[in-house]
């Protein structure tokens, strides 16, 4: 059996690659995980009396 050729890979490429493969690791996290809903304010009880603010006639 013949011995295969090992290619060198410059240093940048190997980097580029390392960097494309992470940037496709955080976006597949970003897409696997659900979007929470936005929050929205608390629900405030329905008020009964007149507020303060209103003048009272």
């Amino acid at each position: 059996m013949e011995k295969s050729e090992r290619r060198q890979i410059p240093l940048a490429a190997s980097l580029a690659g390392l960097r494309l493969i992470g940037a496709g690791a955080v976006l597949g996290l970003a897409l696997a995980v659900p979007a929470s809903p936005a929050q929205a304010d608390p629900p405030r009880p329905p008020s009964t009396t007149q507020s303060e603010d209103a003048p009272e006639s």
